[in-house]
């Protein structure tokens, strides 16, 4: 087999492999193997705030390398001249260590001599996106200590995998699309960003009544209610890793209409090992019909047991699973099970379909 098309192969495969954290770690380990890397640094980079949206090391899994991370995200990366240099030049593409650091005194500069201790690499190679909404890419190739500077052969292959790295990323980090009569869905993005929205959701934003998008986030009308607002967005997003998981907030409307009901969610995931940011947690917009309330009348309509009503009525009036488990003195699975009771005896199978047809049956 010839070496380009086993070349090509293997870009194939890590278009495959992107989607799945093990074959993923496959990849990374053929990447260094093929580039003669010891340390790989793949990122994504606000440019502007010179901070780190997602950061992956990969290198030896010894405590040093590990704590080596740890300490570079904390604190070494403002020491870092690469990232000092890209930030200053953010359509170059490339750096090089040895061409932004003085040849003189080099591997005593103070950066120079930590990274040599943590990682046992002194020279590296990095090549970056030109930024979009100040967020860049970056992948960092560090060869070991001894080796020297990466050579000039080397960045040909180098650049070949970080345009296809980057553009896989992309691919599988795309937002979902949204047909014209969605319901109003706002996609949030690990960074607590506004990643996509529905064109209905993009209409009640347009309205300026109580909910507008700045800087990328979501906000309220006062400055208590986007606080409150981003607690729930960052308890979703983080559902993984703290066991968080949104939940409901009402949200007063300038124009006097009713409220709007904001349900928070998270999303599946199954691309955290990906440094771009992705689809991480769902608002969707609802509007409460003012006056709706329901009765046993109802109730019978659907044969709901005085439980389920109760449980009908707490979503009715913008509760999540959370809220409602500790209005009723539950527990969060036993007011999961009322509710898929509720989708199965009303023949939905989304919670906004569900409070939509409470709203319409509460107003009879």
């Amino acid at each position: 087999m010839g070496l380009d098309e086993d070349l090509s192969r293997f870009i194939g495969r890590m278009y495959e492999a992107v989607h799945d954290p093990g074959d993923w770690r496959e990849i990374i380990g053929e990447v260094m193997q093929r580039t003669g890397s010891r340390l790989l640094f793949i990122s994504s980079v606000d440019v502007r705030e010179r901070e780190y949206s997602r950061a992956m090391f990969y290198g030896s899994e010894d405590s040093n390398f590990a704590k080596g991370a740890q300490e570079y995200l904390e604190e070494f990366h403002e020491l870092d001249p690469s990232l000092q240099w890209a930030s200053s030049h953010p359509d170059a593409g490339m750096v090089e260590t040895t061409a932004i650091l003085p040849g003189d005194g080099y591997l005593k500069h103070p950066y120079i001599v930590w990274q040599n201790s943590r990682m046992k690499t002194t020279h590296w190679r990095v090549l970056y996106t030109p930024p979009v909404d100040d967020m860049t890419f970056a992948l960092s190739f560090h060869p070991p200590a001894e080796a020297g500077p990466p050579s000039k052969n080397s960045r040909g292959l180098q650049r070949l995998i970080f345009d296809h790295m980057e553009r896989a990323f992309r691919l599988a980090a795309r937002p979902p699309r949204f047909s014209s009569d969605s319901d109003a869905v706002i996609v949030i993005d690990t960074a607590d960003r506004v990643m996509a929205m529905s064109p209905k959701a993009e209409a009640l934003i347009g309205e300026c009544d109580g909910l507008s998008v700045e800087r990328r986030h979501l906000a309220g009308s006062s400055d208590g209610i986007t606080r409150q607002l981003q607690s729930l967005i960052r308890s979703a997003v983080l559902m993984q890793s703290t066991g968080g998981a949104g939940g409901g907030l009402r949200i007063k409307r300038n124009s006097g209409k009713p409220d709007w009901l904001l349900l928070v969610s998270p999303c599946a995931r199954f691309l955290d090992h990906l440094p771009l940011p992705t689809a991480a947690a769902l608002v969707r917009i609802i509007e409460p019909h003012s006056g709706s309330t329901l009765t046993p009348h109802h109730g019978a309509l659907f044969d709901l047991t005085p439980r389920e009503l109760q449980i009908a009525e707490a979503l009715l009036h913008g509760h999540s699973l959370e809220s409602l488990a500790s209005l009723l003195g539950i527990t969060r699975n036993t007011a999961r099970v009322h509710v898929q009771s509720l989708f199965h005896k009303t023949g939905m199978n989304r919670q906004v379909d569900l409070v939509h047809l409470l709203a319409d049956i509460g107003r009879e």
